[in-house]
Formats: structure tokens, sequence, C-alpha cells
């Protein structure tokens, strides 16, 4: 389902969650106090502000309260007023929040104020955080080098009741079925395997693969 998401901070950590909604297909707004953050990103946002959340919290609210945002992530590290601040105001406009923190303890803090989802740079990525929002059925993602992934998906309607063989996922996008799991027993995939609806597999190829591999997955799903 297509997303409209408010990305506040565009630092390394913003520009890979925008990178990555923006890749997925969500229209992304983002927010920073320096214009040259934004000229980063110009061309994978729909539109964005030059704002210091911190000190127009007020400007912040109208913004919000306009747009009507689908979900919010909170970039900002070094910056916990703002971030606060920003928490409060989206959290009290109904919107879902993610965010940044530098520290358990900010975490914490965040997480009081009802943040969702609270991510650490040191162990998360703003890619990864994308692909939470854009997919809830996939379940995790670890990133390789040169563009590769594996990740964990559910079986969705479009798989369901074929075999590995009738899928030719290999020949059609480039990615293979690891392992399977059926009524959480691990089975090693042959040709033969049947996938069923709420399965797991495991899959490894190229990530500009994924997007259309998932759509086929789950062709026919209402989001």
């Amino acid at each position: 389902m297509k997303k409209s998401v408010l990305v506040i901070g565009v630092g390394r950590f913003g520009r890979g969650v925008i990178e990555g909604l923006y890749e997925a297909g969500h229209d992304v707004y983002a927010i920073d106090k320096n214009e040259d953050a934004l000229d980063y990103v110009r061309d994978m946002i729909v539109s964005g502000a030059i704002l210091d959340v911190a000190e127009y919290d007020d400007e912040l609210s109208r913004i919000v309260a306009e747009k009507n945002f689908d979900e919010a992530v909170i970039a900002m590290g070094q910056d916990l007023e703002g971030a606060l601040l920003a928490t409060h105001v989206l959290i009290e406009a109904g919107v879902p929040v993610s965010a940044k923190a530098l520290s358990e303890r900010r975490g914490a803090i965040l997480e009081k104020m009802g943040v969702e989802r609270v991510f650490f740079p040191e162990r998360d990525t703003g890619r990864r955080l994308a692909k939470f929002i854009s997919n809830s059925r996939a379940v995790d993602i670890l990133e390789l080098p040169q563009g590769f992934v594996v990740e964990q998906m559910t079986v969705g309607k479009g798989f369901h009741g074929q075999t590995i063989a009738e899928l030719n996922t290999t020949n059609r996008f480039g990615i293979w079925i690891m392992l399977v799991y059926h009524n959480d027993e691990p089975i090693p995939p042959k040709a033969s395997t049947i996938l069923n609806k709420g399965d797991i597999m495991i899959v490894f190829g190229k990530k500009e693969s994924m997007v259309a591999f998932e759509k086929e997955n789950f062709k026919g799903e209402r989001d």
C-alpha cells in the first residue's frame, strides 16, 4: 500500500530512510533546518520544508494537520529537544512514529512517549526502517555487499499452492528460495516443494529484484 511518510531530519540515517521509501514507491515529505540537506533528496521527495522543529513546533503542527501523513520518522540524533517536540506533535495528531535514538536511555524516553519503533544507528540502518514501513509482511532483511540481500518473508496469495519449480523464481526474478518453514518446521526446498500461504521462506538475491518478487508473491491480496 502506498503511504505518505514524513521524515524529520535528513542526515545520513534520514537519507537512507528516504531513499528506501522512494524506491518502494511511497510519497515522502522531508523536513530539515538545513537547506543543503534537503538538496540531497530533492529528486526523491514530494515536497519539503526548511524548519527548525525545536523552535517552530507550531509550524510543524500546521504541516502535520494539513498533510494527513500515514507515518512519520524522527531521524534527528543530536537535537533531543527537537526530537521530543516533534514526537509530541505527531503523536498528538495520531500519526504513528518511528524514531532514531543515540542511546538506550533516549530510546526509553521516546518509547514512553508512544514511539512505535526506536532504531539505534549502531544496530540498524535507515534502509531497514524503510523496509518495515513499506511492507509489514517482510519479517526481516539482511543487506549484503554488492546489492544482495537475504530476506525472510511470508508466502502470500500469489505464490500459494504452487511448487518452487512452477514459480521458477530464479529465472524469472533472480531470486533463490533457500529455506521454507511450514508450521514452524524447516523444509529444505526442492523443485516439488509446494508453498502454502502463511509459510515462511528465506530468500536470497539482488535487492533491486525483490520489489517485483514481493509484488508477485502478494498479488491479489488487499493491502
